[in-house]
């Protein structure tokens, strides 16, 4: 029983989200974006309401703390040059961990002008593939979402 018990413990700490024993997380590279500000064509959208938008990091993407600036606009009367406008709905901005399954603490998002938002507290917690989701929401209720894929 002992040994089951010291073999399940050994097995959960190489699988477990925290540092492995058999990795150097020291060494875990800090891959940054190439540029950090999208180009037009790299611009993301929300196709239910034509509003495009890109994201200028102003800290990161990097382990720990990151921040970036989201500009959006209607496709129909602006483009990433301006004029910005607001999103139709409320924007909500999570990390996702796809390989991990969890993701990481709610960052924060604040107006900063028409059709810009700071968003800090981007807490990338670990090293590997993250997904940065950027929801349209009613209430609870998403109503049209993107992503944009980085590994740090």
């Amino acid at each position: 029983m002992l040994k089951l018990t010291v073999t399940c413990l050994f097995f959960l700490s190489l699988f477990s989200c925290g540092e492995s024993p058999l990795f150097n997380h020291k060494l875990e590279a800090k891959n940054f974006i190439n540029n950090p500000m999208l180009s037009e064509s790299d611009s993301l959208i929300f196709k239910k309401t034509k509003f495009a938008f890109v994201i200028q990091w102003q800290e990161g993407p990097q382990l720990g703390t990151s921040k970036f600036l989201l500009r959006s606009w209607n496709q129909d009367l602006g483009s990433m040059n301006g004029p910005y406008q607001d999103l139709p709905r409320t924007l909500h901005v999570f990390l996702w961990m796809p390989a991990m399954g969890h993701g990481s603490a709610p960052v924060k998002i604040k107006r900063v002008g028409d059709g810009e938002y700071e968003v800090s507290d981007v807490q990338f917690i670990m090293g590997g593939k993250w997904e940065v989701k950027f929801q349209l929401k009613d209430g609870n209720q998403v109503f049209d979402e993107n992503l944009l894929s980085l590994s740090l």
